[in-house]
């Protein structure tokens, strides 16, 4: 294939995950303020809990639309795949997760600040640099083409 040819499929491809990305935080930000409207905290560990929840939600969401759309043609819902964003989703989960802990948790205890205001931006924060992580797993190992790691299992 050409290089021109596959610089577009690859910028075809990051788009389609930039948008299945938004759609994930849509799932990712409305259930953390779900939960904080439901059940109002500013107990870090239970912020943190929303978070793990809402994290979890947006993962499997994510994992529907990137096998059948984005990464379609490379998707094949086999054993291998699984396992694979399962590993990815932990590591994407604590990454992000790792950085809202650090972020919303100094916020929270010395300061005033709104709990939703921090929960949101400490998201912002972490499901960005969490994506952009989570793109290269997806793009390498969980949907890559190379068969002979997969032909050995």
């Amino acid at each position: 294939m050409k290089r021109r040819e596959k610089l577009k499929r690859g910028g075809i491809r990051f788009s389609k995950f930039t948008i299945v990305g938004l759609i994930n935080a849509a799932v990712d930000v409305g259930t953390l303020n779900l939960l904080l409207w439901i059940e109002p905290t500013r107990i870090p560990w239970q912020i943190a809990l929303y978070n793990g929840v809402a994290l979890v939600l947006a993962n499997v969401n994510s994992y529907v639309w990137n096998s059948r759309w984005t990464f379609k043609g490379r998707s094949e819902h086999g054993l291998w795949q699984g396992v694979t964003f399962a590993g990815q989703a932990l590591v994407n989960i604590g990454i992000s997760s790792g950085l809202f802990w650090l972020l919303v948790r100094p916020i929270l205890l010395h300061t005033e600040i709104p709990t939703y205001l921090a929960g949101n931006a400490a998201k912002a924060v972490s499901v960005a640099a969490a994506s952009v992580v989570s793109y290269f797993l997806m793009r390498y190992i969980v949907f890559s083409r190379r068969r002979t790691i997969r032909q050995r299992l």
